[in-house]
């Protein structure tokens, strides 16, 4: 009698315990912030982030220059900028003798080696400054920064300065061009008025192909591309 009773109790219990979760609302949990929040935030204040690995041109020395073009609808495509970021690879023999083990403790050269790769990544930030101008920063991790300015052009019929940038698609290096070659980067653009709809649009392909062959290029009025240039240290 008494274990039926217990049961009868547990069953109840278990009953009101089904009853109770099934009445509870719905409720929104706080979590944190995830990578993805920051990069939205970033680009909503006008500002791009991107990286790049150059591991793979450590095979040689290179020197290495950031270059700039700027590309107007009925003018011939001009440089822009050039940032010199000196040799992927350097060597401890263009270093006074007097700082050579200063320079050997920073960079971690182990006794026997006189030289230590410089340049193994590449950062690129595109920042907007004010209305009509956005700033370029080139970082290379443990060894430079660098800015420069990019001037915008208005929308047509409007006041409004609207930039966005695309990535290129990478393809591998040509045979017979390993000794010097540029490799674009970025494509950083301004939007443009669709006539049809009054509208200003920005929308096309969302990687440009290095023939420059997109289609959202017939459209985009004013653009910068942002590459990287490599040219064989003859002293090799």
């Amino acid at each position: 009698m008494r274990k039926n009773k217990l049961t009868a109790i547990l069953l109840c219990l278990s009953l009101a315990g089904i009853a109770n979760a099934q009445e509870k609302s719905p409720q929104v949990i706080k979590s944190e912030p995830q990578l993805e929040d920051i990069y939205n935030v970033l680009e909503a204040m006008d500002t791009h982030i991107f990286r790049f690995d150059l591991k793979e041109f450590l095979n040689k020395t290179y020197s290495v220059n950031v270059y700039v073009d700027e590309y107007e609808k009925g003018k011939s495509p001009k440089q822009a900028h050039s940032i010199r970021l000196g040799n992927n690879i350097q060597s401890l023999n263009v270093v006074p003798e007097e700082h050579r083990q200063a320079f050997r403790e920073i960079k971690h050269i182990p006794e026997g080696k006189n030289e230590w790769e410089e340049i193994k990544e590449l950062a690129v930030y595109l920042r907007k400054s004010n209305d009509s101008t956005s700033v370029c920063t080139i970082n290379v991790p443990g060894a430079m920064r660098g800015g420069v300015p990019l001037k915008l052009r208005p929308v047509e019929k409007y006041h409004s300065y609207v930039y966005y940038p695309r990535p290129f698609k990478f393809q591998t290096i040509k045979e017979g061009e390993e000794e010097h070659f540029k490799i674009p980067l970025i494509l950083y653009g301004s939007a443009w008025l669709d006539e049809k709809y009054k509208i200003i649009r920005f929308c096309g392909e969302k990687e440009i192909d290095p023939e420059m062959k997109a289609e959202i290029l017939k459209d985009i009025p004013h653009y910068y591309i942002i590459g990287i240039e490599f040219k064989s240290d003859k002293k090799e």
